[in-house]
């Protein structure tokens, strides 16, 4: 029997065109659903008529990132889909404020019906939020699980910790995944506690007070963030998410419990341009109640917000 390679091709390239305007068209009518719904106030995850849509168009690229949609070789804009909280879409939304790279951001409140909510629960590859797609990344197949996004996207922007040095990208690893330990169960509410000097505990290996500082020792080898043309790593990035965590709990625990090192370096990563105009926007979602420690699960920290009030940085 003879198969025509040709004809099988250009049938794959159907299905796959047809996929891609199916999923535009799915965006399309997000958007359409959330210019809609403007009124009214949100409190946190809950029953929804529309997802939240916000578009970034950061004014100032930043050369050491590589930020440039190949529109010639098919690329489209980043969409960055996940809930109107901060939780595992903060990283990625921090990774892309510092290297003010444009993207759309399409935000549920988790009850929206799936017709304008771009159909993510069957578009995700695991079926869970986040999801991204563009710059290479097919709108019909979408990556998802939050660390692989994250990885994506340092690699993408060149914010893995040196273009073609394995040994540099596997350090800022080290660093993203001790970061996460540093916030893992129990750490943060313990950092967040006031404490004598003589309480902290520095001889267990895994503790918030010894993996401070390692973490200093890590942090003596990369970029500086006072300097504005030096390019972050994304472990960089995830230890900042997880000192602000922490602050939010109680302001001043970082330099209390962890020590000025990282507490200079998360004040000076409120002031990098980019990250600060994010940070001091209505786009960032407040904490949950639950990412406090507190009764209330995924209601805001700091009560309702008008949905017309969130915007993007401008």
């Amino acid at each position: 029997m003879t198969i025509n390679l040709d004809t099988k091709q250009t049938t794959m390239t159907d299905i796959n065109s047809k996929a891609e305007i199916e999923a535009e068209a799915e965006i399309a009518a997000a958007t359409k659903a959330a210019a809609s719904v403007v009124d009214g106030e949100v409190s946190g995850l809950g029953p929804s008529d529309a997802v939240l849509h916000l578009t970034f168009h950061p004014s100032t690229p930043k050369a050491q990132y590589n930020t440039a949609i190949c529109t010639d070789e098919g690329e489209k804009k980043l969409v960055l889909m996940y809930f109107a909280i901060q939780g595992l879409g903060e990283v990625p939304r921090l990774i892309l404020a510092e290297a003010a790279m444009p993207y759309e951001s399409f935000a549920p409140f988790g009850g929206e019906d799936q017709s304008v909510a771009m159909e993510w629960r069957s578009r995700s590859p695991n079926g869970l939020l986040p999801t991204l797609s563009g710059a290479g990344i097919p709108r019909a197949s979408p990556i998802s699980q939050s660390s692989a996004i994250i990885r994506f996207l340092a690699k993408r922007l060149g914010m893995d910790g040196g273009k073609d040095d394995v040994v540099a990208s596997t350090r800022a690893d080290i660093l993203f995944e001790t970061a996460k330990d540093l916030g893992g169960d129990g750490k943060k509410e313990l950092i967040a506690s006031v404490l004598a000097d003589p309480e902290k505990d520095y001889s267990v290996a895994k503790g918030p007070f010894s993996t401070g500082k390692r973490i200093e020792k890590m942090l003596a080898t990369m970029a500086d963030p006072k300097d504005e043309s030096a390019a972050l790593n994304y472990g960089q990035i995830q230890l900042f998410h997880v000192l602000l965590q922490c602050e939010g709990r109680r302001k001043g625990c970082v330099l209390d419990n962890l020590g000025v090192v990282l507490d200079d370096f998360r004040i000076q990563m409120e002031n990098r341009a980019g990250l600060k105009e994010y940070l001091n926007s209505t786009a960032r979602f407040p904490f949950i109640k639950k990412e406090l420690g507190e009764d209330g699960g995924y209601t805001y920290s700091t009560g309702p917000l008008k949905r017309s009030e969130i915007k993007s940085p401008t």
